[in-house]
């Protein structure tokens, strides 16, 4: 069986290939998680890589976890980025959910954030779990599911 950290390279290196995006995989591992960086050949193929708010990158990452867990047969926990876009997304999204949570105390009023993936409302409910006067609830269904901060009272 092949080690999960080789066929994670292997297969996206083989997929990006089929996109027909000239691009390198490389692997790191930091707090037992490995992160898969995407290095296009070509600067303007990071945003085909990323898509539309991640979308891509999203999607790729979902496609390698089922062949992984199918493949492999064991639960490996890793990150598809390209061009450190996840981390300047998770920054931004905690700057965003502080700004809203500021502004929820301020106007005592709900304030909504767009649909956003999983991934992305759990960044803003874990900033803002400590904050005082205010909390978070996820609501909608399915792709309309979105964050709301709450403030305190209501």
């Amino acid at each position: 069986m092949t080690e999960p950290r080789v066929l994670l390279k292997e297969t996206c290196t083989e997929i990006l290939a089929k996109m027909g995006i000239p691009a390198t995989a490389e692997i790191g591992v930091e707090d037992g998680r490995a992160t898969l960086n995407l290095v296009p050949k070509e600067e303007a193929d990071s945003s085909l890589l990323i898509g539309f708010h991640g979308q891509t990158l999203n999607s790729l990452q979902t496609i390698l976890g089922v062949i992984l867990l199918r493949q492999a047969k064991e639960f490996f926990p890793f990150t598809v980025e390209v061009g450190e876009y996840r981390k300047e997304r998770e920054e931004e999204l905690r700057r965003r959910a502080l700004e809203a949570a500021d502004k929820a105390r301020f106007l005592l009023k709900e304030v909504s954030f767009p649909a956003m993936p999983p991934s992305e409302r759990r960044i803003i409910h874990l900033t803002l779990e400590g904050e005082r006067g205010v909390r978070t609830e996820s609501r909608g269904e399915g792709r309309e599911r979105h964050v709301v901060v709450v403030p305190e009272g209501k």
